[in-house]
Order: C-alpha cells, then sequence, then structure tokens
C-alpha cells in the first residue's frame, strides 16, 4: 500500500541546463582520498592532479531507468476498462476495449501522480488522485476531463470511490479519514467527516440506498453513514485489522478487513467473520456476482476463492505474486481482474482458464519513479522499479526488465547476485539477473512490512536490512540475513517505539558494531511515545544494544545515516534536511546544518555525500560546518529517498536525472549547477511524505 511515499514526480531544471551552467565556486579542497586501485585515470583518485580535470559533461543520461506500466485505480464502463497508471504525470487514465484487449485511448488529467480511486457514475468515469486528494471526471463521449473537487489538504490520497444505486459519487480520503458526497446531477459536494477518531485513512468505501460504508485503517473499523443526516454508527465494535475492500449487495455489506471476510447486515447484526485461507497474508480483492456469489483474491498468491457457505473453494490463480487492484464480474462467467504490476486477466468462473494481457505490451507504460539502483563491477547497473528489477549495460546500449514481486527498496551486488528487499511483503530475494532467475531467501514478518535500508559486512558474509512497521505501528527491526548459511534473525523493537530506517557499519578495524537510526513516526497513524529519534550502536556479536542516544532533540524522524572514521553523519526526514556529524566515541555532535530536503548519504574516498529530494547532491564532510552543493538540477525522479550507486575507484556514481538513468560526475572540486527549484506539485508530494 502507498501510504508514505508518493511519487516524487516534479518540475525542475532540464539537464541541459545542468549541463551549460558554469561551475559554482570551487569547494574547500578535500583530504587527499584513500587508495582505491585501480587504474589511473582523470576520473581517479591515482591519477594525481589530472584526477580533479573538470572536463566534460557532468551528467551523461542512458534512457529510461526504469519502464512500468503499474497501475492503481481501476472501473469498467460498458465494454471498455479504464485503468489508472502509477506513477505517470500528470494522471494518465488508459481505456482498454474489453473484446479486443486493446488499449484505445488515454486521458491526461490536469495533475497528479496517479489515482487509486475509479468508479463510473451516469456514463462517466470519476477518478480520485494523489500528491492532490482530487476527483477527475473523465467523459468518454466526448474525450474531455475535468477536475471537479478537492476534498483535502495537499499531500492527501483519495482511496477509494464508490457509487450509490442514485448515481452519487463518494470517496474516502487521508490523512484526515474522511468520507466525501459529491452530486453529478447538482454538482453539490459535501463532507460527512472523519470515520473513526484516531483512524486516517478511509481505505474501502460501499453504498446502498441508506448507507455509505467505510472501511478505516490502520485498526480496520467498518462504520455507516446515513446518506440523508450524515449520522454515523460503527458496525465494528473490534476492529478486523486494516480494510481492503467493500461492496454492497443484496442487502449484504461484505468487506476484506486483515485476514478476515466480514458478511453483515447494514444494521450490524447476522454478521459472520470468516478467515481467509492459510498461505494468504491479506485478500485485496472482492467482488460478488449477481447471484449473490463471493470472490476474493489472496496475496500473495494471487489466487481466485470462491466462497462456499463458510469455507473457499480455489477457482484459479491468474496472477501470482502480485498485488489486485479490483475484481470486476463481467458477463456470464467472465471476470476482470487487475493486477498492479500492469495486467489484466479474463477468467472463466466455470473452467477455471484465464488469459492474460500485459499493459506494457499494449502501450499503457512511462518511466517508473525509480526504488533503488545499485552498480555491478564491469560496468552492469539494476534499477529497481515498481515489481521489476531493470538491468542495464550501458556500454552496450542494452536493457532487459525482469518481474519480481513488488517495490525493491532497497537492492545490492554480492557475488554477482542481486539482493532485493521487498515492500510490501518485507520478502528477501536473490536474484541471477543474467539468467533471470528470482529466489526467495524467505521474509522478515514480525510486524514489519517496509525494509528501508540495507547494508553489507563481507567478513561475515552478513546482510543487514532495517525496516518499518506498517501504518498503526511503532516497532521496527534490524535483520540479519546470513548470505552463506541462509539463516534470517529478526531483532524487532531494538530500538523502542521507533521505526529503523537505516543501519551503518563501524568502519574501525576490530568493531563489529552496527549503527541504528529510528523514527519515532513508526509506520504513521499513531501517536508517537518519543520526542526525538535515536541513534543506537549494535553489538554484532552479541546481538544486543551497547547504547542509545537521542543526537537532536526536537527531531522525530531520522532517514539515513553513514560512518566514516568513527563519525556518524545523520540527514532527518523531520525536521526535513537537518544534518548533523556525530563522534561515536564520545557521543558528542560536531556538526549540524540544513539541506533543502532529505534523502540518502554514502560514502566515496573519504568524503560524506547526501543526494535528496529536488535533485542535488551536496557534500557533508569531513570536517565540514556547511554542506557543499557537488551537483545540483536533476530534478525529481526518485520515489524512495534519492540514492547514489558508486564506481569503485572513480569520481563517478550512478543515479537519476528526471526518470532516466544517468552517470553523475561527483568530484568535489568540480562542482555544477544550482540547486534545483521546488514546483508546487513536489511541495505537495513532501507534505504527503511528513504527513505519515
Amino acid at each position: 500500500m502507498e501510504r508514505r511515499r508518493l511519487l516524487n514526480a516534479g518540475a525542475g531544471l532540464g539537464l541541459a541546463a545542468v549541463a551549460a551552467t558554469a561551475p559554482a565556486a570551487r569547494a574547500t579542497p578535500p583530504p587527499t582520498p584513500r587508495g582505491a586501485g585501480g587504474p589511473a585515470s582523470a576520473s581517479s583518485p591515482a591519477g594525481g592532479a589530472a584526477a580533479h580535470a573538470c572536463t566534460g559533461a557532468p551528467v551523461t543520461t542512458y534512457g529510461t531507468a526504469s519502464l512500468t506500466a503499474a497501475i492503481v485505480g481501476v472501473t469498467v464502463l460498458g465494454n471498455h476498462a479504464y485503468v489508472v497508471a502509477r506513477g505517470q504525470t500528470p494522471t494518465l487514465v488508459g481505456e482498454i476495449d474489453l473484446t479486443t484487449r486493446k488499449l484505445t485511448r488515454t486521458f491526461r488529467l490536469d495533475r497528479g501522480d496517479g489515482g487509486w480511486a475509479a468508479t463510473v457514475s451516469g456514463g462517466q468515469v470519476y477518478v480520485g488522485t494523489y500528491p492532490y486528494p482530487d476527483i477527475h471526471r473523465v467523459d468518454p463521449a466526448t474525450g474531455t476531463t475535468t477536475r471537479i473537487a478537492t476534498v483535502g489538504p495537499a499531500g492527501g490520497f483519495v482511496w477509494c470511490l464508490t457509487t450509490a444505486p442514485d448515481g452519487t459519487v463518494y470517496a474516502g480520503t487521508s490523512p484526515r479519514g474522511e468520507v466525501w458526497e459529491y452530486k453529478p446531477d447538482t454538482g453539490r459536494l459535501r463532507n460527512l467527516g472523519p470515520a473513526f477518531a484516531g483512524e486516517g485513512y478511509v481505505r474501502a468505501i460501499a453504498a446502498d440506498d441508506r448507507y455509505v460504508y467505510a472501511g478505516t485503517l490502520p485498526q480496520g473499523y467498518l462504520i455507516a453513514y446515513d446518506r440523508v443526516t450524515g449520522a454515523k454508527r460503527n458496525l465494528t465494535p473490534e476492529p478486523y485489522g486494516g480494510a481492503a475492500a467493500l461492496t454492497a449487495h443484496g442487502g449484504r455489506v461484505y468487506g476484506l478487513f486483515g485476514r478476515s471476510l466480514l458478511d453483515l447486515d447494514p444494521d450490524g447484526g447476522t454478521a459472520k467473520v470468516l478467515t481467509i485461507p492459510a498461505g494468504e497474508r491479506i485478500a485485496d480483492a472482492l467482488a460478488v456476482t449477481a447471484d449473490g456469489t463471493v470472490y476474493i483474491v489472496g496475496r500473495p498468491t494471487g489466487t481466485v476463492y470462491r466462497r462456499d457457505g463458510d469455507t473457499f473453494t480455489t477457482v484459479a490463480a491468474p496472477a501470482t505474486g502480485d498485488e489486485h487492484r479490483a475484481l470486476i464480474p463481467l458477463s456470464g462467467n467472465t471476470m476482470l481482474g487487475a493486477v498492479g504490476s500492469g495486467r489484466l486477466w479474463w477468467l472463466d468462473r466455470s473452467t477455471g482458464a484465464a488469459q492474460v494481457v500485459e499493459l506494457i505490451d499494449i502501450g499503457l507504460s512511462g518511466p517508473d519513479p525509480v526504488q533503488s539502483i545499485a552498480f555491478q563491477q564491469g560496468g552492469t547497473v539494476h534499477v529497481g522499479g515498481h515489481y521489476s528489477l531493470t538491468t542495464h549495460r550501458p556500454a552496450r546500449g542494452t536493457s532487459n526488465r525482469i518481474r519480481i514481486p513488488g517495490e525493491p527498496k532497497q537492492i545490492r551486488v554480492i557475488g554477482g547476485r542481486v539482493y532485493a528487499a521487498m515492500y510490501p511483503s518485507t520478502e528477501l530475494l536473490e536474484i541471477d539477473a543474467g539468467r533471470e532467475r528470482v529466489r526467495s531467501l524467505g521474509f522478515i514478518d514480525n510486524g514489519q512490512q517496509r525494509p528501508t535500508d540495507m547494508a553489507y559486512r563481507s567478513d561475515d558474509d552478513l546482510l543487514l536490512i532495517s525496516s518499518a512497521p506498517p501504518a498503526g505501528g511503532l516497532k521496527g527491526a534490524l535483520t540479519l540475513l546470513e548470505r552463506s548459511r541462509g539463516r534470517i534473525t529478526v531483532y524487532r523493537d531494538v530500538i523502542p517505539d521507533q521505526s529503523v530506517m537505516s543501519v551503518a557499519l563501524d568502519d574501525r578495524p576490530g568493531r563489529r558494531i552496527a549503527y541504528l537510526a529510528g523514527d519515532t513516526w513508526g509506520g504513521g497513524s499513531v501517536p508517537p511515545t518519543r520526542t526525538a529519534a535515536s541513534i543506537a550502536a549494535f553489538d554484532l556479536r552479541r546481538g544486543t544494544v551497547l547504547w542509545e542516544t537521542a543526537p537532536l532533540a526536537g527531531n522525530a524522524s531520522l532517514q539515513h545515516i553513514e560512518v566514516l572514521d568513527g563519525v556518524l553523519y545523520g540527514i532527518c526526514k523531520r525536521q526535513s534536511g537537518t544534518w548533523f556529524a556525530m563522534d561515536l566515541d564520545t557521543r558528542a555532535v560536531t556538526a549540524t546544518g540544513t539541506l533543502p530536503s532529505y534523502g540518502e548519504l554514502s560514502v566515496q574516498f573519504g568524503q560524506v555525500y547526501a543526494s535528496v529530494f529536488s535533485g542535488d547532491v551536496y557534500r557533508l564532510g569531513p570536517d565540514l560546518t556547511e554542506a557543499q552543493l557537488v551537483l545540483g538540477g536533476l530534478d525529481d525522479g526518485w520515489y524512495n529517498p534519492p540514492q547514489l550507486a558508486w564506481e569503485r575507484s572513480t569520481w563517478y556514481a550512478w543515479g537519476v536525472a528526471t526518470r532516466d538513468l544517468a552517470r553523475l560526475r561527483l568530484d568535489p572540486l568540480c562542482p555544477s549547477g544550482s540547486p534545483s527549484s521546488t514546483s508546487s506539485q513536489y511541495e505537495a508530494v513532501l507534505k504527503g511524505l511528513l504527513a505519515n
């Protein structure tokens, strides 16, 4: 579920402007870099004075970093499906003929990065978007689009839409957890108010003649609003877990909450609660056919189940290892399924036979905001995208896209294999990109949802993964993967009541210590119990915390840390862009400053770099009291906090310029570009990020 990271599309300086900008005043010369091996060259520290020859373009691009056809909202009108792309800016809606299974038209809304919500009323298609919580109308007859309402603050989401029998459209939103009503015949818009105190998300919605029903996150309440008076009642005295889907049919209300299917009457009586099949983490799509038969889709297997009494019967699994966005009965025995990675399938319910169409093959695709990046010696660059890993070989001009189940928040190359930590499943994958083989190493689980960082200790062949809980949780974890043995050990709540946002290794000889960075907001949607984020020192030999300190009072969320020569550098999410340096022996903060935004840190040749949202790279140390711009104007092509994938023996790193794969010259004595400007779209994105 896309809570924290709205898509970071934006306007900024173009690459041509970056290349043409005269270099800024030179930074204070850094210390002589430590040797890195390899041949000396104009970009290698072994090259002496020639190593800092500021020649050539500071940014070289190699085409789209990651191509996607990922989708979010889906609805059907007549013989066409309308699917909303994820990460295409402004929001892209595709019209697909259900008979020919071809893309017939596309529509561009006037703003936004995508839309989780879609419904139909009066021959019109309605789409609810983010990072502006707008309701848009698409008129297939005229081919026009209209923004008709904004139903919350910038940075919010319209998560769900439904249409009542009389054509009234209802929307569920975040971060205020409200239900809104729109009457197409009069244009009247009404806020029915928050569904339940403390629940920031209305994640599922349904309506009948009398009520509109709202399913909430993170706890999972089912609330019925009287459509005339607006009065509301809680139909779930005890929450069942976060809502995924709701529908009203035949005088009953059906809902997927956590691992349960709820079946109850509109007044909350005669309720049944069924547990979804074993092996499924959740069920994420729900439909009721004309004869009243209930169907659900499980995740991660992608299996379609039919409810038979109080049991579930397997029908088919048209799209395994994926998230389902919709399950829609068509005419006869046909069922339409929509898959988050960008697939539609048609299922014959009587036979279980299914046909699948890849949206990327029929033209509904575009550049993906990048999730993660890693460089492999020999010139290969791996880029993580939505449900994909793309392997680029820039010298050959080739790339290859491999489907993987989810979002790879962090990737590392070890021994020629790519290791990926996946959201939202917490699955750890080993990927042989050359052979296109993907192997599961297991799951972090333990109340975790979002991997946040990864480090590798070669002495022990040990991967360390930090993670955050889902919405409604505070307790993050540190996970250790013994790569050669395949053993996973999870230390949950290692920093009490904080997510673990980053992990860095002590770089001094003989120190088998990992440093962890916390976030008091946890997974969001729950009050923090602490006021300042912590750094914790974790003894890898004993599996215990040696000490914990809050380096900066008033900063509730750290984003990333790195260690260089016994000094820990950190950057904060709250307050956004605050950075600091801390001596690990004394735990004293020796330097602080402010960057335009936050991102990730890295170390190369004895220098500490920060790559931040908006498209700028700064040098933070060592021995600096003010950050120095190294490269600006890359625009914003990242979905997660921006990363750098360094070449081993040069001042070059691989990253993203707009949404193109880019090789970046980051020689601190050759600064280039200017700080990126901030668009209104980008401001909305940041507000959404900081709302959770």
